[in-house]
């Protein structure tokens, strides 16, 4: 498949993406080989290791040094690789745990949370919503190649998730909720759960949430009014994965 590499815009009819560095680019060479059709290095990029070019070569993906290519791809200045790959439609497992996330706005804070699911094992991610674009390149580069790790689908609004996955234990993290967080059991011997965090500005809306399964509130000083939302997701996988 050919394509002609220019700078990314969301929408389904640019059908790829790009892994922006060369972490993110590794990731994606030894996690979805299959996808990747084309890697572009800096002339000023020094692979030691020859990491990049070996796993292209292993999988017969095309490489080149083209500087001119990069810098109309990345606004980085430090991008010395970017791996080109197709997009592929996802589903989480209805059979493993999963982190919601109902209209995320901020692609770094995505692309965070994304690098936490994967460092906690919780390999499923949905999001509730027009929100940040799973896809964007920002969110990729933010992730360090977690996205590579983790299966992303999306919905238009809560009601089509709880319809394919509501048959499970459900935990909507929110300020005026029923649970402290420290006071529930870990999620050792629950089976399969859902965690669901809202929008980094207004949150969970709570009449939307009321009704869903358990409200747990993550407990903190009255010097903050709350906490940031990859901080959030991370506590909540701590201690659930824990």
């Amino acid at each position: 498949m050919e394509h002609k590499l220019k700078t990314y815009k969301k929408g389904e009819e640019f059908d790829y993406s790009y892994a922006l560095g060369a972490s993110p680019t590794i990731e994606l060479l030894k996690n979805r080989p299959e996808d990747c059709f084309q890697v572009i290095f800096s002339p000023s990029y020094d692979d030691k290791d020859d990491k990049i070019k070996k796993l292209c070569g292993k999988y017969k993906i095309p490489c080149e040094e083209n500087q001119k290519i990069i810098n109309i791809l990345s606004p980085k200045e430090n991008c010395y690789a970017i791996g080109a790959f197709k997009k592929r439609s996802q589903t989480v497992d209805k059979n493993k745990s999963h982190v919601v996330l109902d209209n995320p706005s901020d692609m770094g804070n995505l692309g965070t949370i994304m690098r936490s699911c994967a460092g906690f094992g919780i390999q499923d991610i949905a999001i509730i919503g027009n929100g940040a674009d799973a896809y964007n390149p920002k969110t990729i580069r933010a992730s360090m190649g977690a996205f590579f790790h983790v299966n992303v689908e999306c919905f238009a609004d809560i009601r089509d998730y709880l319809k394919v996955y509501g048959e499970r234990e459900t935990y909507t993290f929110m300020l005026n909720a029923e649970y402290n967080l420290a006071e529930l059991q870990s999620a050792d011997g629950v089976g399969v759960y859902s965690l669901i965090f809202g929008n980094e500005a207004s949150g969970l809306n709570y009449d939307v949430y009321k009704n869903v399964g358990k409200s747990v509130v993550i407990k903190h000083s009255s010097n903050i009014d709350s906490l940031n939302l990859p901080i959030a997701v991370s506590i909540a996988l701590f201690w659930f994965t824990k």
